[in-house]
């Protein structure tokens, strides 16, 4: 069992590593990001916002919800800081606050497109 004590000390060690103040809070904010992009509805949106800035109606056009399902899918975004509004007029148009969402978007879809989980096509 000589390598037993040697399993032992990496294990320690990556535990080390992870909880590390830096590491943990990167993980938080991964898993807030996930929490908050994690519905069919937003991934929806996040999409066709992906595609540029675009005002509730035609995001609830789009993504074919209530206007306040969609008001209240936005809500959560922004709060989550992934997404940004102005007003202009009557209308508020929001728009993705990180260029890279739409990567993020389409790498999630080749992710799940591969079959990943054994039933996704």
């Amino acid at each position: 069992m000589r390598g037993s004590g040697a399993a032992c000390i990496l294990l320690y060690e990556q535990s080390v590593i992870f909880s590390e103040p830096s590491i943990v809070a990167r993980h938080e904010a991964q898993a807030e990001f996930l929490q908050a992009v994690g519905q069919a509805t937003r991934l929806r949106i996040l999409e066709v916002l992906a595609e540029g800035e675009r005002c509730v109606c035609d995001i609830q056009a789009a993504v074919g919800q209530q206007q306040s399902n969609v008001s209240k899918h936005l809500a959560i975004l922004r709060r989550s800081g992934i997404l940004a509004a102005r007003r202009e007029g009557g209308r508020v148009l929001y728009r993705l606050r990180n260029g890279r969402i739409p990567e993020f978007l389409r790498r999630l879809s080749d992710l799940v497109s591969r079959d990943f989980f054994g039933s996704v096509t």
